[in-house]
């Protein structure tokens, strides 16, 4: 295997060296952006032919919406991007694609990943900060990404990027309050130009996130609700009606635990260092089937279920310059994470927590050869090593425990990849991109990530982009050392192929953008039936995204809307009586089962004066037909008692789980001098008029929904 892989990578070197949101922004703008490697390319771009589907999130944009954490930031400006509910932590998605775990999504800071990789994580580190004044910028890649970033970007990619000394400076003081949804923060930054070529940036957050309690966030079912050990003067919640007994509350963090990041830079012109430390949780409340138990332990309160995480990272990176066409990168950098999932509280139930520490050490180094005016060739090299199965610092127990491995396992693990993209305009106004990575982990079969792309430009306001896309990923490090050690088999792995075209049309006051895809994806997803998380079956999906964005004087105004179709889907194994991808495979619909067919955003801004902004944004998630089809589904299957609630289920009449929500913000933002901003936000305002206008539903127990607070909050923000 180790020969064939060498084979391969020289194969692939050969070839190489033979071929010797941007809708949003105005031609004034894009002319304005320096011509470089962007995202999604790895090769030096013009950021208009840049081939995938990208928003970009600028730090202003982030002001205006007042997001009071990353998901909220995301789904007001992305266009497929939405969340659901889960106690392992808050499940995200792009394009229909929202499974048991964020592992199908990257998730970088400064171009290093930070996703965590034993079991039950990915995507989750900063997404649950209320302290968002360290970011300068956040580019989202809509689909696929493994031959750019990696081995896991089957649904997207999440590209933070911070501050610097060079991009801010001085000393900048944010403080922010919030009620009914309640929280409180303080973020500090200072930044300097000590020498010509040396900066220098320190930041630090702190946060109390209390959230929203069950009166003014109330959780529900869809059905008529009583527990496992329900008595005749036990009580019954009723379906959608606010569940009766107690529970965590709605956005805050476990325990009321404070937030805490820190983020210190230095940078030259060739070098950067940086250090940064995050700690953070999400309380959400366990899911329906859990409750069962709450019966018998009237006395406890369910406050402290949820994830909470930590990490530590170092990152070092030197460019150097060989010739005049001709660079090179190195990277070198160190994540520790710490994980602790409280599945039960102080009742431990079954003991169900989960707890662990893991650490990575990544070196990187990159060659960029501009072969002349037309011809561009990137390569790149890359290596992890993994030390996993330690203990959490955030558990008090001395070991690690994953629910996958028997506790006190310890192991480690290794990924080699190589990386390539050629970029040519071998046709006046026709470039093409063709690249690719390798992955060759330590527990898994070698993974394989093509790309080939097309953009073509008739002219400078006009662009068509083709592009197919191959990504890879393998399960996660417990489950792929489980499978490895039981009988020497790699486990599962998954991919999703991905066709797309895309269309822009850039005018001096508005941009135009449609994008269509067809996705065929073997996916792995949690089995319910068997208990294990398992390469299932194969799905294919269609869609379309529109996007159009308005710039004229003193006001700006944009509408995206998305829509994405489960075409089929095939299930690997047919004896499978429970999962949460569909129920169609049952005869039940055709559709995604955790995913609203059609989304629409919609965001409003008007420069009252010089120094008042209203600014507005509204998210319509229209329903979810395939979590109904799973309830009839789930209705119709007989389950046992104790088993009834673990898919979606409902009494008839009851469908307001499976209907649409809205959530519409709005604020003022008050320019008091050039050095202090005021503003003020309102969330969730359409439910004071009815509170199930906010529902946001629970990921596979669909027919379990929680209402979000409407909620206001006053923030100050001073440079001095």
């Amino acid at each position: 295997m180790k020969l064939k892989f060498i084979f391969f990578l020289l194969f692939i070197i050969t070839n190489l060296y033979s071929y010797s949101d941007l809708f949003k922004l105005d031609l004034e703008d894009l002319s304005s952006i320096e011509l470089k490697s962007t995202s999604a390319t790895l090769t030096r771009t013009d950021v208009k032919k840049v081939p995938a589907t990208i928003t970009i999130i600028t730090h202003k944009d982030i002001e205006d919406s007042g997001a009071r954490n990353l998901d909220e930031l995301l789904e007001i400006y992305v266009p497929s991007f939405t969340y659901m509910h889960k106690v392992h932590a808050s499940q995200i998605g792009f394009r229909g694609i929202l499974r048991d775990r964020n592992n199908k999504v990257l998730l970088l800071v400064n171009n290093r990943v930070m996703n965590i990789k034993t079991t039950d994580g990915g995507a989750i580190s900063e997404r649950w900060f209320s302290t968002l004044g360290d970011i300068e910028s956040i580019k989202v890649i809509t689909g696929p990404g493994s031959a750019i970033y990696g081995s896991g970007a089957i649904a997207g990619v999440i590209s933070i990027e911070t501050f610097s000394g060079k991009t801010k400076d001085g000393i900048n003081i944010d403080t922010k309050a919030g009620l009914g949804e309640k929280f409180s923060n303080v973020e500090m930054s200072y930044g300097e130009t000590i020498e010509d070529d040396l900066h220098m940036y320190i930041y630090y957050g702190i946060s109390k996130d209390i959230g929203a309690d069950s009166s003014d966030a109330p959780m529900k079912f869809a059905f008529n609700y009583k527990g496992k050990y329900y008595q005749e003067n036990g009580d019954i919640s009723l379906a959608d009606k606010p569940f009766k007994y107690s529970t965590t509350n709605n956005y805050g963090s476990i325990d009321e635990n404070l937030k805490h990041k820190l983020h210190l830079q230095i940078d030259s012109d060739n070098f950067t260092l940086w250090f940064r430390f995050t700690k953070t949780s999400l309380a959400e409340p366990t899911t329906q089937q859990l409750y069962y138990w709450i019966n018998k332990y009237t006395s406890k309160k369910y406050k402290n279920t949820g994830n909470e995480n930590q990490q530590i990272t170092l990152f070092a990176q030197q460019k150097q310059r060989l010739k005049s066409n001709l660079d090179l990168t190195y990277q070198l950098s160190y994540l520790r994470s710490d994980v602790d999932i409280d599945f039960f509280d102080e009742s431990k139930v079954n003991g169900g927590d989960k707890f662990w520490g893991e650490d990575n050490l990544m070196a990187k180094v990159l060659l960029n050869y501009d072969i002349d005016y037309k011809n561009q060739l990137a390569v790149g090299l890359e290596y992890n090593y993994n030390w996993l199965g330690r203990s959490s610092t955030l558990s008090s127990c001395a070991y690690s425990k994953t629910g996958v491995l028997d506790e006190h396992t310890k192991w480690n693990s290794d990924l080699i990849s190589l990386y390539g993209e050629y970029q040519t305009s071998f046709v006046e106004n026709l470039t093409m991109f063709i690249g690719g990575r390798v992955d060759n982990h330590k527990y898994a079969p070698i993974l394989y990530s093509p790309r080939i792309d097309f953009i073509y430009n008739t002219n400078d306001r006009d662009i068509i982009k083709l592009g197919f896309n191959k990504s890879s990923r393998h399960s996660d490090e417990a489950v792929m050392y489980k499978s490895y050690n039981n009988d020497h088999k790699y486990d599962d792995i998954e991919e999703i192929e991905t066709i797309e075209l895309n269309y822009i049309k850039y005018l001096k006051q508005y941009t135009f953008n449609v994008s269509t895809f067809y996705n065929n994806y073997s996916l792995i997803s949690w089995n319910n039936s068997r208990k294990i998380t398992q390469n299932i079956g194969d799905v294919n999906s269609y869609g379309a995204e529109v996007e159009f964005n308005y710039k004229q004087g003193n006001i700006e105004f944009n509408i995206a809307h998305s829509y994405t179709k489960m075409y089929s889907f095939t299930l690997k194994d047919k004896s499978i009586e429970k999962q949460n991808v569909s129920a169609s495979v049952y005869g039940y619909g055709n559709d995604f089962a955790n995913w609203n067919n059609h989304i629409t955003k919609i965001r409003f801004n008007y420069n009252i004066n010089k120094k008042f902004r209203w600014t507005n944004s509204l998210r319509i998630l229209w329903g979810m037909e395939g979590a109904k089809d799973m309830a009839n589904y789930n209705k119709d299957l007989e389950l046992p008692s104790d088993e009834q609630y673990i898919l979606p289920y409902y009494d008839d009449g009851h469908t307001t789980a499976f209907g649409k929500s809205m959530y519409l913000n709005s604020a003022f933002l008050f320019n008091a001098n050039r050095n202090m901003l005021i503003t003020i936000n309102a969330y969730n305002i359409l439910g004071i008029l009815d509170e199930d206008y906010n529902k946001r539903n629970f990921f596979q127990t669909t027919s379990q929904y929680r209402d979000a607070a409407p909620s206001i909050s006053i923030g100050l923000k001073y440079k001095f």
